[in-house]
């Protein structure tokens, strides 16, 4: 393991993990802290939720206690036949502004209503009502969302409400039913409207066979979304806990969609109500990620402290190691011409000498490498350059020989000026590079040559675009090919035939590629030159493929292994060989 990793790693294990153990301590108290807080706050605000449903109930029954305790309006509602005509006016005119003080005086009432059956009691709107005018038997004891569409164009009467609706007697005789309202976002202002996201308050009412049924209207579900499935299981479970007592409160923690929450219920029996309240526990985790960020940066500062201190510290005690190290990287890049600075008389300073020996060894080295490169390309040069054989300028100066007897003085003279022009060319063995236009002319002289030898016709076409003119080449790079292309596809058949040269920008290189229309190679053939070629063996025979082995090879010398020849050829349709050089910029 590396000394500066060891650091790393003993620095992490003194600073950094005890810092991180201090941060889950605090987190865990400052949670369970917080929890406490959060699960006395939910159930405090259900206990308020509680006291005012309970109020409610209260001012329905303190209404009923006062129609109860008024013996004059009851013996009107039970015998209104045996009162006079002036008797009934009053009693109605003054009974109705009772109930318009006692809304006065509790606000929270909404409507006070008497259904009589006796057709004898007139109707006094809104507070008499003919008991025909609905069906009041049907009503159970407490209704959600009622509306007294009873009440023909009076809308402000017709509000969703919670309404008691209580049958009244005197003297063991029917007086009728009293009806007590409450708007509903009154009665229940928690159910339809939210402190926040991080809360939801449910409401359950009993019917008959002991059933809970969770209240929900669209402006409910709007504001509190449906009652979990699993939140009602918990909160009937929790009821039947104890089989020996009747449970009526409690609280506990459920989880729901993958988050917990803290649940806090209550039932109000004499209104058979169970009022839930929940909070969740993001609003713990919120606290919590602000606490873990503002400790976490408390780390990161002390953390970059302590490594600045650290790394100070280290420099100034191995300054030559790292200038060591600042070296073999430079080395590695491919500089080798660095040399250290030696400070002091220790094992590093003799290891700096040492790396300087090193480098200056190395670099002697290279530089006699590419000298050996540098003779292996002349000699290879050389060897392309006496690829015209002897035998190749006899038969070029038979030819010479013939048309000085057949031909007259100024086709011998052309002959001789091109044949001057190819040796001129190939004997410059000090040039290595020429422009793709010089080899393009050499290559127009060397076909030249071939129509004068033979009795058909190599028409050569040559595509390069202007630009690429004066882009350097190897020596000797286009010839072998069309050399190839003659002497494979051309001379066998014996007649006229089409040489095609072409320049292609492609990329980031120029494609040269010479195609020739002749019988093409199978592809067993194709697949053996190919293999040949991929076998980057320095070849020094002179058999075979040869021309494309030293194309290759020299394309790896001078531009390296990502050029490589490429051949594409038909059976019947002719061969094409592909050269890629860099392109222009």
């Amino acid at each position: 393991m590396k000394f500066s990793r060891r650091i790393v790693y003993v620095y992490s294990v003194i600073v950094i993990v005890p810092l991180l153990f201090l941060l889950l301590v605090i987190a865990r108290l400052n949670g369970r802290e917080e929890f406490s807080i959060l699960e006395e706050e939910c159930s405090k605000e259900s206990m308020l939720i509680m006291d005012h449903i309970s109020s409610v109930g209260e001012s329905f029954d303190l209404i009923k206690k006062m129609v109860d305790a008024n013996s004059k309006l009851l013996l009107y509602l039970v015998l209104p036949n045996e009162a006079s005509e002036d008797y009934v006016i009053d009693t109605v005119v003054s009974e109705t502004g009772v109930m318009e003080q006692l809304l006065s005086v509790m606000p929270e009432i909404y409507a006070v209503r008497f259904f009589t059956s006796n057709s004898s009691v007139p109707e006094r709107w809104p507070v008499f009502l003919n008991k025909n005018r609905t069906d009041v038997t049907s009503l159970r004891q407490f209704e959600f969302d009622y509306v007294a569409d009873y009440m023909g164009n009076q809308e402000s009467l017709m509000e969703p409400s919670f309404v008691t609706t209580r049958q009244i007697t005197y003297s063991g005789r029917d007086a009728g039913y009293l009806q007590i309202a409450v708007k509903m976002n009154e009665a229940f202002p928690f159910l339809y409207a939210r402190e926040n996201k991080y809360k939801n308050d449910y409401l359950l009412y009993k019917i008959p066979d002991e059933i809970w049924l969770p209240f929900e209207n669209e402006k409910v579900l709007s504001v509190q979304g449906k009652m979990p499935p699993n939140l009602y299981k918990e909160i009937m479970k929790a009821k039947a806990s104890d089989p020996r007592i009747d449970v009526r409160a409690g609280n506990f923690i459920y989880k729901n969609e993958g988050k917990h929450h803290i649940v806090s219920w209550n039932e109000i029996p004499r209104m058979n109500l169970i009022q839930i309240h929940t909070c969740s526990l993001e609003l713990i985790s919120r606290s919590l990620r602000h606490l873990i960020e503002i400790m976490i940066l408390v780390i990161i500062a002390v953390s970059l402290l302590f490594y600045a201190l650290v790394h100070y510290a280290s420099h100034r005690l191995m300054a030559g190691v790292y200038s060591l190290m600042e070296g073999m990287k430079k080395v590695k890049d491919g500089d080798f011409s660095v040399q250290l600075a030696i400070n002091g008389r220790d094992e590093v300073a003799e290891t700096q000498d040492v790396f300087n020996s090193m480098t200056s060894q190395l670099t002697a080295q290279i530089e006699q490498i590419k000298n050996e490169q540098s003779l292996i390309a002349d000699t290879e040069m050389k060897a392309m350059q006496n690829q015209i054989n002897a035998h190749f300028l006899y038969n070029v100066l038979e030819t010479i020989r013939m048309q000085a007897e057949l031909a007259d003085q100024s086709d011998i003279s052309e002959s001789i000026t091109v044949l001057g022009k190819m040796m001129r060319y190939c004997l410059r063995w000090r040039i290595h590079r020429v422009t793709l236009e010089q080899e393009a002319e050499y290559v127009r002289s060397y076909v030249y040559i071939l129509n004068i030898r033979n009795d058909y016709i190599i028409s050569l076409q040559i595509e390069i675009p202007d630009e690429f003119s004066s882009v350097e080449i190897p020596k000797m790079f286009l010839q072998p090919l069309v050399e190839n292309a003659f002497t494979h596809a051309i001379e066998p058949l014996g007649q006229d035939a089409v040489i095609r040269i072409t320049a292609e920008q492609k990329g980031d290189k120029i494609e040269l590629a010479v195609q020739d229309f002749g019988p093409g190679m199978d592809q067993e053939t194709l697949d053996k030159i190919k293999a040949y070629l991929a076998d980057d063996t320095y070849e020094r025979d002179s058999k075979g493929s040869i021309g494309l082995k030293n194309i290759q090879q020299r394309l790896t010398m001078f531009y390296g292994p990502d050029y490589r020849v490429r051949i594409k050829s038909e059976k019947g349709k002719g061969t094409t060989i592909i050269v890629p050089i860099p392109g222009v910029k």
